[in-house]
């Protein structure tokens, strides 16, 4: 029988963990579970490494790497990393592309990266991105603080009357705060807006300061282009200075087979693609042109486009996000990486022309859709009305607001869903992505022994002669980037001789170079073309031995996998 799992509901970690030992103990043929270190609290970092072991050992085979929940609230992530899992594990034998891929690549999968800062979100009702190095109170020591001050377990928006206020209430909905326009006066009343939470330190009853949270982003932690606190928030005290960040890196590092990384995010429904730090005029034509090519497979599957990061997902292009996972996988080791953005309330809630994730903000009428949608499918539990409350410092305040975590930031668990088309959104969400990424894993470059044969030239001599192919999609140096900086060895041949044969021409060891894939073939043939790329290479070689013995051959490339074939030598 299959491993049931219900994704209807979020996983703590304990139940992760169940989940994860139990498919490893369903499938012990084709997954193994691993823990690849430490929290800063001591929780597990699990990665299950998925193949058929009988087609060849997982290192042996181009593979897949996906990791999941870096962020603490980003709690789709894992449930859609966890999918990934049971689908591939549950599908083997009965659909074909499930089964060619665990018969032919390997998959590590990492579905929660930051547990600590998971479970902090999953069990509190603070924000938060960091990974538990700091305790929720002790991530900021002054200025307004989160704190769930009414003890309603959420912490949404306190709103203060003010006649110098940028905010009223909207005419349309009273739950909605909207902007003054531009030289608006009048009666009011107006008011300021603020998180909910308390002022720490030392406070003049009128200076409310900012202080940028300790609370650490591990997608901030990694090497390529780090930047101290100072300038990048979130990046820790070096670079992979965090356990999390650090056992991640050790693990990509230590498996130079990776062909193909996926990261997961919420929210915004967009597949992120490089560059993070740079324009597009600047990335190879080459490596632009591929990712542009299989982004549009995710498009396809999950309708969410696929958009760059620097041109159009930097709020502020003279101070782009670095230090991130996917800045370091492509720019330094050249594995195209996606880093998807899972779930957009604002498309289930019919808005036409959704707003990029801190791109722009919503207009009033988009508001009002999402109230709607937030009365119709979540029964109003996503939104808190406004409530007199005395604060102990700024005195009548109103609380009230978005909840963030399960209308923004995360589809709804069914628990929280009112009609059958919110419980879908979970579910439909993980499944689409999973797809894409499936195919993205499927156009790995991928070697194989085409032909072997040994040629008796008398006297016990035999010419062989290996023909060795790429059936990928990506070339076996993945991109022009990966090239450049030599991440991606070159497909090498040997052969294997007995004690009673001899090698008399030809270097044992042969660099056939780089195989293009079928990618670099989108054309008919041309003498005027000259990216016209070869996908096959031979590999020759004299020998000297006696008839009936056996010979081996074997070829490799670092993130194309490597074959053997045997051969007898004819009479």
């Amino acid at each position: 029988m299959p491993y049931v799992l219900d994704f209807g509901e979020y996983f703590r970690f304990d139940e992760l963990t169940a989940h994860l030992q139990g498919l490893a103990a369903a499938y012990p043929g084709l997954a193994t579970l691993e823990s690849l270190g430490k929290s800063w609290q001591g929780r597990d970092i699990w990665c299950m490494t998925l193949t058929n072991p009988r087609t060849g050992p997982h290192d042996t085979k181009p593979a897949f790497y996906i990791d999941a929940h870096i962020h603490a609230e980003e709690v789709t992530t894992s449930h859609t990393a966890l999918y990934t899992i049971w689908y591939l594990l549950t599908q083997y034998g009965s659909d074909a592309e499930c089964t060619w891929l665990l018969d032919n690549l390997s998959f590590y999968i990492i579905p929660r990266l930051n547990p600590d800062g998971a479970e902090i979100s999953l069990t509190t009702g603070h924000h938060w991105c960091g990974n538990g190095r700091y305790l929720p109170g002790e991530e900021q020591t002054k200025g307004l603080c989160q704190q769930d001050i009414n003890g309603d377990g959420l912490i949404v928006q306190m709103r203060i009357q003010d006649p110098a206020g940028e905010w009223k209430i909207s005419p349309e909905d009273p739950r909605l705060m909207i902007q003054r326009k531009p030289g608006e006066v009048g009666a009011g009343p107006y008011y300021r807006l603020y998180r909910e939470g308390v002022i720490k330190g030392d406070w003049d009853g009128v200076t409310i300061e900012i202080e940028r949270p300790r609370d650490g982003n591990l997608n901030r932690n990694f090497p390529a282009g780090w930047w101290s606190e100072q300038r990048q928030y979130g990046a820790g005290d070096l670079p992979l200075s965090e356990p999390e960040a650090l056992a991640c890196a050790q693990f990509i590092l230590s498996h130079p087979n990776i062909a193909g990384m996926q990261c997961y995010h919420t929210h915004g429904g967009l597949h992120l693609r490089p560059s993070l730090i740079a324009p597009d005029s600047t990335l190879p034509r080459a490596d632009l042109a591929l990712i542009k090519r299989i982004g549009a497979i995710g498009t396809e599957l999950t309708g969410y486009p696929t958009i760059s990061v620097y041109e159009e997902f930097t709020t502020d292009p003279d101070n782009p996000r670095t230090g991130s996972l996917m800045q370091w996988s492509y720019d330094e080791l050249g594995i195209i990486t996606f880093s998807t953005e899972l779930w957009n309330p604002e498309l289930a809630a019919g808005i036409a022309e959704p707003a990029k994730y801190q791109i722009r903000a919503r207009s009033t009428e988009d508001e009002i859709k999402l109230l709607q949608y937030n009365d119709e499918h979540l029964g109003s539990a996503g939104f808190v009305n406004w409530q007199p409350f005395d604060h102990p410092q700024l005195g009548p305040v109103e609380i009230g607001g978005w909840t963030h975590m399960y209308t923004f930031r995360n589809p709804p668990p069914a628990s929280m869903a009112t009609t059958e088309r919110a419980r879908r959104f979970l579910p439909d969400t993980i499944h689409a992505n999973c797809l894409f990424t499936l195919r993205h894993a499927a156009c790995s470059p991928l070697v194989q022994i085409d032909s072997v044969k040994a040629e008796p030239l008398g006297a016990n001599l035999y010419k062989v002669t290996a023909v060795i192919g790429n059936h990928g999609f990506l070339p076996t140096n993945m991109t022009t980037r990966a090239l450049k900086f030599g991440t991606a060895g070159s497909v090498k041949s040997s052969v294997e001789l007995t004690t009673d044969q001899e090698l008399l021409m030809g270097e044992q060891t042969q660099d056939l170079g780089h195989l293009a894939g079928r990618d670099e073939r989108v054309a008919t043939w041309s003498p005027w073309m000259p990216d016209w790329h070869q996908t096959k290479a031979k590999a020759e070689w004299l020998v000297r031995g006696q008839p009936g013995t056996a010979l081996t051959v074997n070829v490799g490339a670092q993130r194309a996998g490597s074959k053997t074939a045997t051969i007898t030598l004819p009479a």
